[in-house]
């Protein structure tokens, strides 16, 4: 019920359609280059964000490099950067490689770490597993939102985050917004006072060189 509301709410609910699976399965994470600009916590985290796509043989599968440059109220930026593929074979864009925040180590997912199954559709899931933490997204619908960076219709995708700590294991759930030719656009959740907040959302974006869309 929670869920139901928050979606009118933030929006309009659109029902998925068999012609909107059957959609392109770049339509809403494109790849090309593109800047964007998110903020995030009410203000206190601001990320600048570079994406390109990398050379590859027409064969093989898609890859994207990303690179954010993380901003947290007073601290020094932070670069982290990270590389995901788009395999044809099983619909799966996944993360490959990301540096660390706070080191030169450079983390590899073997198997890489599920983030999106495309095209999107309505009830469809994936599981991953990053560290000691697991993972379980599902595709809820489409909601219509307004952001710094303009008005979308967006598939939402829900997060199941279980965290395995050393004491005990917390859940959270988080809410991911892609949009038709822009991609990742926003996240969010419920506080533990059960009021929504934003912990990224788009601020501006820039197309970059021979993108589409």
């Amino acid at each position: 019920m929670r869920l139901l509301c928050a979606l009118f709410a933030l929006g309009t609910y659109f029902a998925a359609s068999p012609a909107m699976a059957a959609q392109d399965p770049f339509a809403y994470l494109p790849f090309a280059p593109m800047e964007k600009v998110y903020e995030g916590l009410g203000g206190k985290i601001r990320i600048q964000e570079s994406i390109r796509p990398l050379p590859g043989l027409p064969a093989a599968p898609r890859t994207l490099e990303v690179v954010r440059k993380i901003g947290y109220l007073n601290f020094p930026p932070k670069t982290i950067v990270s590389t995901f593929s788009y395999d044809p074979a099983t619909g799966n864009y996944a993360k490959l490689t990301s540096t660390s925040a706070f080191s030169k180590a450079v983390f590899h997912y073997h198997p890489p770490l599920v983030r999106a199954h495309l095209p999107f559709k309505k009830g469809d899931g994936w599981d991953g597993e990053d560290g000691q933490n697991t993972i379980h997204d599902r595709v809820w619908g489409k909601v219509r939102i307004t952001l710094p960076a303009g008005t979308f219709v967006c598939w939402v995708v829900r997060r199941k985050l279980t965290y395995d700590l050393i004491s005990r294991r917390s859940t959270q759930y988080l809410y991911e917004y892609y949009a038709k030719g822009v991609g990742f656009v926003g996240e969010g959740g419920w506080s533990a006072t059960g009021k929504w907040h934003w912990s990224k959302r788009l601020v501006s974006f820039k197309m970059g060189p021979g993108s589409t869309g």
